[in-house]
């Protein structure tokens, strides 16, 4: 309706804002930056949603590149912010994204572990499902007079090292270190058929007061090294929207993205053949994509979720 325009909603007219609202029927929605920050709604945004389903009638789904929570632990955040979404099968996150992948892909043999770079979040999602996996939220680090030579000699010597080993999964991690990256280099490199999945490659997180690398840099930095591209079980990835176009659960002409974030959320609503809505609630308001035009417009664009209220 307003196709990569950046049309500010609030220099509409009413009855327009009402058009625009009639031209979808379902809505996913980012959660960091543009519902909530950590565990503290943004102003508006939990009325927006709850309205848009109770008055407007629209089905609403979460979604999220934080690997750093499990499904589950997403969906009670979002209660304990009051917003009203049926059950966790409206929330669409990483972890939950490479758990049903794995057990969907034909190449993947359950009785395999999987090697995890990054957060126990990822671990608790793999184990719910019955996957054993190994690495996850722990520190492997070159001890006080460790020689790099001596830790690669000691631990990847013998073929056991990448045996029984059917993935790499890569998230957030603070705890990154060599080891970690040269373990992941082994089993990649010594065994093709092993997956090599992310959470999502979100370079860097931004914050008013800094930046702080995200996934995105830990996921480089073993793409290099493993010479082999990683899957992206994130936004902008069109791959994560499968399972509810499967089942017919939206239709993504009918559907309405919106985020804080134009590199990620625009751009997969535009992967996506979705309409879009950014926020300003995050590191991009409108000023900077008409000044920036390498930057994904998106359709509309709000300065925060908060100012649609009036109009639904």
């Amino acid at each position: 309706m307003f196709k990569a325009s950046g049309t500010n909603l609030l220099d509409l007219q009413a009855e327009q804002v009402s058009d625009w609202l009639k031209s979808f029927d379902t809505i996913i929605s980012d959660g960091d930056g543009t519902i909530w920050f950590d565990d503290t709604a943004i102003e508006g945004a939990v009325e927006v949603l709850n309205a848009l389903q109770s008055r407007a009638g629209k089905k609403i789904y979460l979604m999220t590149n934080n690997g750093l929570k499990t499904r589950h632990e997403i969906f009670q955040r979002a209660q304990k912010l009051g917003i009203h979404i049926p059950n966790e099968s409206h929330i669409i996150s990483p972890t939950q994204t490479i758990v049903d992948y794995l057990k969907q892909h034909k190449t993947f043999d359950r009785t395999k572990r999987v090697y995890v770079v990054g957060n126990a979040a990822i671990a608790r999602e793999l184990t719910d499902a019955g996957i054993e996996s190994f690495g996850a939220g722990k520190a492997e680090e070159l001890q006080p007079g460790d020689k790099w030579q001596e830790f690669v000699q000691r631990e990847f010597s013998t073929p056991a090292a990448a045996a029984n080993i059917g993935a790499v999964v890569v998230g957030w991690d603070e705890y990154f270190s060599y080891c970690k990256l040269a373990r992941a280099c082994h089993i990649l490199s010594s065994n093709p058929d092993c997956l090599f999945l992310v959470t999502n490659k979100d370079a860097v997180h931004k914050y008013p007061s800094l930046h702080i690398p995200g996934t995105g840099a830990f996921v480089a930095a073993i793409e290099t090294c493993a010479e082999r591209p990683a899957l992206e079980m994130g936004k902008p990835n069109p791959l994560v929207l499968q399972p509810l176009l499967s089942t017919a659960a939206l239709q993504p002409e009918r559907t309405l993205m919106i985020g804080d974030c134009c590199k990620v959320d625009v751009t997969f609503a535009r992967n996506c053949n979705m309409q879009s809505l950014l926020v300003g609630t995050g590191s991009y308001q409108l000023d900077q994509l008409r000044e920036n035009p390498q930057l994904p417009m998106p359709d509309v664009y709000l300065p925060k979720l908060g100012n649609l209220l009036p109009y639904i």
